[in-house]
């Protein structure tokens, strides 16, 4: 009964609520982990560069990442879709964890190379419990059949 009604876009307290409520937060997890793909490849894409200091996202909503992922999603124009507006629940830091080499480069080919792959196995579990919430949902608009 939990599971249908929570499916089916109703509270425990039989209130009404948005059919996709449970996925907002999820979505913005997808964003933050993308956005940090981007920037862990651009560190690596600097591995050579003297000088160059490695970058990372840091989460920055008091409370942790989950109270972060409450946080609502807005347009700043008609056209963006997805925007965030105002501020951010993240932002890119240097990695003062990162050893300075001789060259005063910080990157770690195989650090980097740890934090991608970490961040993906995120962004994969992410993306799984995001297929299976739409799933639910499907499985509840055919009326419960197959």
């Amino acid at each position: 009964m939990r599971l249908a009604r929570g499916v089916l876009g109703l509270r425990l307290d039989g209130a009404p609520m948005s059919l996709l409520t449970n996925i907002a937060p999820l979505h913005q997890a997808l964003d933050y982990h993308l956005q940090r793909q981007t920037l862990l490849t651009a560190n690596l894409a600097h591995v050579d560069t003297p000088g160059f200091r490695a970058q990372d996202l840091v989460r920055t909503s008091a409370g942790g990442f989950e109270n972060a992922l409450g946080v609502e999603l807005r347009a700043t124009a008609s056209g963006h879709f997805g925007a965030h507006a105002g501020s951010s629940p993240w932002t890119v830091k240097v990695d003062t964890n990162a050893p300075l080499g001789p060259d005063g480069n910080t990157v770690s080919l195989d650090r980097e190379s740890v934090k991608i792959a970490s961040n993906n196995l995120r962004y994969d579990a992410i993306s799984t419990m995001i297929r299976g919430r739409l799933e639910d949902l499907a499985f509840a608009a055919r009326d419960g059949r197959s």
